[in-house]
């Protein structure tokens, strides 16, 4: 029950990493996609782009399966990609831009919800989350071209609702809940290249339903009802406190256009 936001370039869609001059009609936009409007409200189908050059909001086409909640989303090149959830809890859908079309592709290998997704050279990871029964530590790679997703080594511990960023070749998985009481300040870090997963430094503050994006080979986390923006330096292996946020939130979004941070939505206290 979540607003997930991510960046693309809408319409006649070229690379996030560069933003075209704004007279050829490209420019980036966030997308907002579903979520609801309070605790135990219904779930919204609303697929919504925002241009903060403009300022304007655009309606695309609705989230096919809106009852669902706590399912997760990423960009994939220009696309948008929503799997899990509570109900259906494998199916997999791909938001096609350019043609403002929802398409079902290939289902999760494990049914899944409170999970995250995140991109690392051209392919999406489905990591972690909640079966129902228990946390999960599995990892599921997506292939968008042969349309099939792998399982991967699993995560070092299992949780659900963790942040999730890549940052320089590799894939990081930030706290979440290892289970109903607890948190976990647990940094996973995946390589590709080995399949392996090592343990950084310990993010300062143990929490669950936040969120993370990366931004000039750093990596940036909010929510956990706390006002914390905290910043990693894979590079260095550190941890810094940034600023504070105006307000508590937790299970919001974040995205980066055109080199700034946006926060939005979520649940406050």
């Amino acid at each position: 029950k979540f607003l997930m936001l991510f960046y693309l370039i809408f319409l006649s869609l070229t690379s996030t990493h560069s933003s075209p001059p704004r007279s050829t009609g490209y420019s980036e936009v966030i997308v907002v996609v579903g979520g609801c409007e309070r605790v135990g409200g219904f779930n919204l189908p609303y697929n919504d782009c925002y241009d903060p050059v403009t300022g304007e909001w655009k309606s695309l086409s609705k989230l096919p399966e809106f009852t669902k909640s706590e399912y997760a989303v990423c960009a994939l090149r220009n696309d948008i990609l929503v799997s899990g959830g509570r109900i259906n809890s494998r199916d997999v859908w791909l938001y096609n831009s350019q043609l403002n079309l929802w398409i079902k592709v290939a289902s999760l290998v494990k049914g899944r919800w409170r999970h995250k997704m995140g991109v690392l050279l051209g392919k999406v990871y489905a990591v972690g989350g909640y079966d129902g029964q228990s946390r999960l530590s599995s990892v599921e790679c997506y292939d968008s071209f042969s349309n099939r997703w792998t399982e991967m080594a699993p995560m070092k511990e299992a949780v659900s609702s963790p942040a999730v960023a890549s940052c320089s070749g590799k894939l990081y998985v930030i706290g979440g809940g290892p289970d109903d009481e607890t948190c976990s300040d647990k940094v996973q870090c995946y390589d590709p290249n080995t399949n392996t997963w090592l343990l950084r430094a310990s993010i300062p503050i143990a929490k669950r339903c936040i969120t993370a994006v990366s931004l000039n080979n750093l990596i940036y986390v909010c929510g956990g009802l706390t006002k914390n923006l905290y910043c990693y330096d894979p590079a260095q292996d550190y941890w810094i406190l940034v600023c504070q946020t105006f307000t508590k939130q937790e299970s919001c979004g974040m995205s980066v256009v055109n080199g700034k941070i946006y926060i939005l939505g979520g649940q406050g206290t």
